[in-house]
């Protein structure tokens, strides 16, 4: 998929998720006015009156409309007695990214063998608005792959691998091996992550890159869970897999930054 597709396609779930949630905000807001005003005891046209709109604005108000602009909610709240407040709160996945990560998402997708059905922004299972960066399902497995361009807080990074890898396995109930991948760019700020977290990255991600590049170019079974380095520049002359899936620079394997000991050490920063 091209970073344009992929674009379209956040914008639509962008759209369709704001407009639900304003239409959420706009039904439990209009009651809870509701239930102020008549807690008052006092009639539509008189909030009306000092909100300064007509009767049917406050009818509307009251009945979840949510073309109603915000500022005439806030009048409304003031005029029963009440605080009108807007908050933010972080937990959903972001469908904003930077250039890096389309990048690698799309550098990722062109190495893939095409027995792996991929889907991007793949929605995971359960409450809330969360997605998988990268979906691969083949063998009877599902690969749930998160793309971070820098991490910053491991733990976090971590939690949020696990959490939909779990919600995804439950969701299906036994029917799929569930692996979680961390895709990485091979940079200084993340071989010096993972050199320092030592046996913590070897205990969550076993699975050395290059065992996992195989899998993905040559459309084998999925060994685990692992860290897959992978650069996000543009592919190098030659580099590109192959129609049928196979990568045609097969030297990238060896020296993926897999030590014999199947540690996930990353390559040179500068490596494909």
């Amino acid at each position: 998929m091209s970073t344009r597709d992929q674009l379209a396609g956040s914008r639509r779930i962008v759209q369709r998720e704001a407009a639900r949630l304003s239409r959420i905000d706009a039904i439990r807001t209009g009651q809870e006015l509701r239930e102020l005003r008549l807690g008052l005891g006092v009639p539509q046209a008189e909030v009306a009156r000092v909100v300064g709109v007509s009767r049917s604005v406050i009818s509307e108000l009251e009945a979840g409309d949510p073309t109603v602009g915000l500022e005439i909610r806030r009048r409304a709240a003031v005029a029963v007695g009440a605080d009108l407040r807007m908050n933010v709160y972080p937990g959903a996945t972001p469908l904003v990214h930077d250039a890096a990560h389309a990048r690698l998402v799309e550098r990722l997708l062109g190495r893939r063998h095409r027995r792996w059905r991929a889907q991007i922004e793949a929605r995971v299972p359960g409450p809330g608005r969360s997605s998988t960066d990268v979906r691969l399902e083949a063998f009877g497995a599902v690969v749930a792959i998160e793309v971070e361009t820098r991490i910053r807080a491991w733990d976090a990074v971590v939690r949020r691998c696990q959490e939909k890898r779990e919600r995804i396995r439950d969701a299906l109930g036994g029917r799929a091996v569930v692996h979680a991948v961390l895709c990485l760019p091979p940079t200084r700020h993340h071989q010096q992550l993972v050199a320092d977290l030592g046996e913590t990255v070897r205990l969550t991600f076993p699975v050395s890159s290059e065992r996992l590049r195989r899998a993905l170019e040559d459309g084998t079974a999925w060994p685990g869970d692992g860290i897959l380095w992978m650069a996000g520049g543009p592919e190098p002359a030659g580099t590109r897999a192959r129609s049928d899936g196979v990568a045609a620079n097969r030297d990238f394997a060896n020296r993926d930054g897999a030590n014999r000991d199947g540690a996930n050490v990353a390559p040179d920063e500068h490596g494909a």
